[in-house]
């Protein structure tokens, strides 16, 4: 068996199924699609971006410009920092369930997997009637990928199936710190800035059933630490708003985006806010579009319903995914309880592992969300 350590990478193979497999991921990296689920391909290329950093962002169906009304705006748009009126700190988590859906004439192969979805930790402070500086760390994608793919026999060994495997772990983060300034009582803008980094982790494993070990098993990681930013405004008064926000993208790893939207309130329902956005990822490249419908409503004084749906497209498509969301609020003194539970879904014609037959792969992702605000 043929041994290789070359630094940060372990291989051990049989120089056959070792070498399809590298040739297949180097397409895969040379060629990457835009992918935003918990498929094969996703872990292999830009994974999946978080979009519930805020639970407020998550229960209204991954919305940027409006997404966090607290610290974790550095995040989505640091012009909304200016909601903060002298101290918040923010906390949240979620965990996630994933499935991937295989389909052909004939046949469904199903994986799926559990595990820790996003993470943030932020804090904002008034210094001054028009100023607010906020700072936190996020987890703003994940890559995480745990499937068994079942070749067909080898028809020089019949009833004899041939196991790849794949796992892979890890994602980016931001550490950034940002402003808000309110020019007038209406307009506002804000930016951030700081550091994307994070590593990501593979092992991928060939197994000949026939056989009494593990033909080949291959391991690789990656990591980056690049400059990143937000940049965004926002235009309000008490019935009507609009705004927009830039994110920066990252080469190879995470892409930018830019995010148009605007709502109003209906003070003859119960002051219920509708809202919708518009999100262009990858701008002037690829240009795939992300529509979202937003509700909120007061149930209390102390008390918010959220709910959203909303669709995206993107490369290869087998039809346009969508996505719901729902969630609330609970204050009780300075102390607010946030949840959400928000479900995507993409189609696309496409196989997951390489030689695997099929007429499209489903893939599904869903987080259940949870936050605390401490809120002064």
């Amino acid at each position: 068996m043929l041994h290789c350590l070359p630094d940060r990478f372990s291989l051990r193979c049989n120089s056959g199924p070792a070498l399809s497999f590298i040739t297949s991921i180097l397409i895969l990296v040379i060629v990457p699609a835009v992918c935003f689920g918990y498929g094969f391909h996703d872990a292999l290329n830009y994974g999946n971006r978080i979009t519930v950093i805020s639970v407020r962002s998550a229960a209204l169906v991954g919305i940027r410009v409006f997404g966090s009304q607290g610290a974790s705006a550095v995040f989505l748009n640091p012009a909304s920092l200016s909601n903060v009126n002298s101290f918040n700190m923010t906390s949240t988590t979620s965990s996630i369930a994933w499935r991937e859906e295989v389909v052909d004439s004939t046949n469904t192969v199903h994986r799926s997997g559990t595990g820790i979805g996003s993470l943030t930790g932020a804090v904002a402070l008034r210094t001054g009637s028009g100023l607010v500086i906020g700072a936190g760390v996020a987890k703003v994608s994940d890559h995480q990928y745990n499937g068994t793919h079942y070749l067909p026999d080898d028809p020089a060994h019949p009833n004899i199936d041939v196991v790849e495997m794949l796992e892979a772990e890890g994602g980016l983060w931001e550490a950034v710190g940002g402003a808000s300034w309110s020019f007038t009582g209406n307009f506002s803008a804000g930016v951030s800035a700081g550091l994307r980094f994070g590593e990501v982790s593979y092992e991928y494993v060939y197994d000949e059933k026939y056989t009494p070990h593990i033909d080949s098993t291959y391991s690789w990681t990656w990591d980056t630490s690049e400059a990143c930013y937000h940049a965004g405004f926002l235009l309000a008064d008490e019935e009507l708003s609009a705004g927009m926000c830039y994110t920066s993208g990252s080469s190879d790893h995470y892409y930018s985006s830019i995010s148009i939207a605007g709502r109003a309130r209906a003070e003859h329902i119960g002051n219920t806010t509708m809202g919708f956005e518009g999100e262009i990822v990858d701008p002037f490249d690829n240009n795939f579009f992300i529509g979202k419908l937003s509700i909120e409503t007061p149930i209390r004084d102390n008390m918010n319903m959220y709910a959203g749906v909303g669709f995206n497209e993107g490369e290869n498509m087998n039809r346009v995914g969508l996505a719901f969301s729902v969630g609330g609020n609970y204050r009780i003194g300075r102390v607010s309880i946030d949840c959400a539970l928000s479900h995507c879904g993409r189609s696309r014609k496409s196989t997951s592992f390489p030689n695997e037959y099929s007429d499209y792969v489903d893939d599904s992702w869903t987080h259940f969300c949870i936050g605390l605000q401490y809120v002064i």
